[in-house]
């Protein structure tokens, strides 16, 4: 592993490359790295040292019950057929590991295993973590052997300082860092805050809070997420690590109040095939195509793993700008196809229906609006489609609501958009950068899950997705 320093001595700006960020996007930005021998590329995050990881694939703390409890929420050759393969080959280690873990992964693994698709499973998410640390070597590993210097500092990039000749990024170690050119790859905003939602008996995100949360889960407090998604799956993960199901007391609270449907991966693999019309005027008109194109698939028996996957294809190699011209209406495109399309593992969508139907976990359908702790417990506030409010007393509330109007942005994209290098899209929490990714320069480029249009065209399908981000780093490199 190459040296990890905090401070030392610079090579020439002319010759120095910064990457800030330390996960998934931030290493796609280095395995395109197109540099010359001498060149010096520094890689500035929290962990760079673990690059690759990220906050999403961090590796977890040792003898905590929820270690390997959150899974990937895709199949994994959905991620990456790389990483698929990496898997099936340590398969033997990887169930020695998750061996008696609750709940039971390798239970619910099984009929794909047996079936000979390993490459289906949705992992648990530290495995990938551990699996993008390698890929991660392995590229420093040849730049390092066409001549290149690699530095990785653990630290965090507060703002940059755009000059005639370059870049000079500040750190909140207080280091100054000259360079041509920087790419910015600093994750997505933050959940949406709601009022109370950070109280006694309230955490604003299940992720860094667990240790608190598992608390209230073993005191045997009801548990109550404020969102549908992804999060809220993780919550009911964390929950059966912790208690066994008969002692489980779970709600959720989401707009449409449903479960998304679980990504089931079939041999041998398929992809759905959309035929859309060219030319619409409305973004009514479109989403009435897409839905129609769904109905067919679902009527022809494709499962949403392969609608999903199929949809993401087919807006990759077909820019929803062929199908809606006007920005404003091509706007309203990707929130609804986010919804419609929504990934969700497998095991724990499957576990939430079970669930539901055993009367051990509610969906409750409504929009919270407020969280009030009390002495004991909280309460939440939720207003229904008729626009009427009612309150529910629970006994702990999770944040799950994913990002709104209130999100905040790490420091980085703060100071981008403070400086008006980046901007704010038409969209509550998306991003707008400029052609191939570039904030207004060539000297730097920009590139997260929150990013909603690039250039001219706005991106179909929601960046909240490892191939997405790694596609779109490779487009960035070739438009250059």
């Amino acid at each position: 592993m190459p040296k990890i320093e905090k401070k030392h001595e610079r090579p020439e700006s002319s010759r120095t490359h910064v990457i800030v960020g330390d996960g998934i996007t931030a290493l796609a930005f280095l395995q395109e790295f197109q540099g010359d021998a001498g060149d010096h590329v520094i890689v500035i995050g929290t962990r760079a040292s673990q690059l690759g990881r990220g906050d999403a694939y961090a590796r977890g703390q040792e003898d905590t019950p929820w270690r390997f409890a959150y899974l990937l929420n895709s199949p994994a050759d959905d991620i990456d057929p790389r990483f698929a393969a990496w898997l099936a080959d340590r398969w033997s280690q990887v169930a020695e590991t998750m061996a008696g873990r609750a709940p039971d992964w390798l239970s619910a693994a099984e009929p794909l295993v047996a079936a000979g698709d390993i490459y289906g499973v949705n992992a648990p998410r530290e495995f990938y973590g551990d699996f993008m640390e390698e890929q991660a070597t392995a590229a420093i590993t040849a730049l390092e052997a066409r001549g290149i210097t690699i530095t990785r500092v653990d630290d965090t990039v507060l703002s940059l300082e755009l000059h005639q000749d370059g870049v000079t990024v500040c750190t909140a170690s207080g280091d100054r860092i000259s360079a041509r050119g920087v790419d910015v790859a600093t994750g997505g905003p933050s959940t949406m805050r709601i009022e109370g939602d950070n109280g006694a008996f309230s955490a604003p995100s299940v992720f860094g809070h667990e240790h608190r949360i598992a608390e209230h889960i073993k005191s045997g407090a009801e548990i109550f997420c404020i969102g549908g998604n992804a999060a809220m799956l993780d919550v009911l993960r964390l929950c059966q690590s912790l208690v066994p199901e008969s002692a489980l007391r779970f709600k959720a609270c989401a707009p449409d109040g449903e479960v998304p449907a679980p990504l089931i991966p079939r041999l041998p693999r398929k992809l759905t095939q959309p035929r859309l019309t060219q030319g619409h005027r409305t973004a009514a008109s479109l989403l009435a195509e897409i839905q129609g194109e769904i109905d067919r698939a679902q009527a022809n028996g494709d499962e949403m793993r392969e609608i999903r996957a199929g949809f993401r294809a087919f807006f990759l190699e077909n820019p929803l700008s062929l199908f809606l011209s006007d920005v404003e209406q091509a706007r309203k495109v990707p929130g609804q196809l986010r919804f419609w399309l929504r990934g969700g593992t497998r095991d724990t969508i499957l576990d939430m229906h079970r669930l539901i139907k055993e009367n051990r976990v509610q969906i409750v359908k409504g929009l919270v609006l407020e969280v009030i702790s009390h002495d004991t417990g909280a309460e939440v506030v939720v207003k229904d489609d008729g626009g009427s409010t009612r309150r529910l007393s629970t006994g702990f509330v999770i944040n799950c609501a994913g990002a709104g109007p209130n999100s905040t942005y790490d420091p980085m994209t703060t100071d981008l958009l403070t400086k008006g290098l980046l901007e704010h899209s038409a969209g509550p929490s998306g991003l707008k950068v400029g052609q191939g990714c570039q904030l207004g320069t060539t000297a730097v480029r920009y590139l997260s899950p929150a990013v909603s249009e690039i250039g001219d065209e706005v991106v179909a399908m929601p960046l909240y997705d490892a191939h997405m981000l790694r596609s779109y780093v490779a487009r960035a490199r070739q438009s250059v």
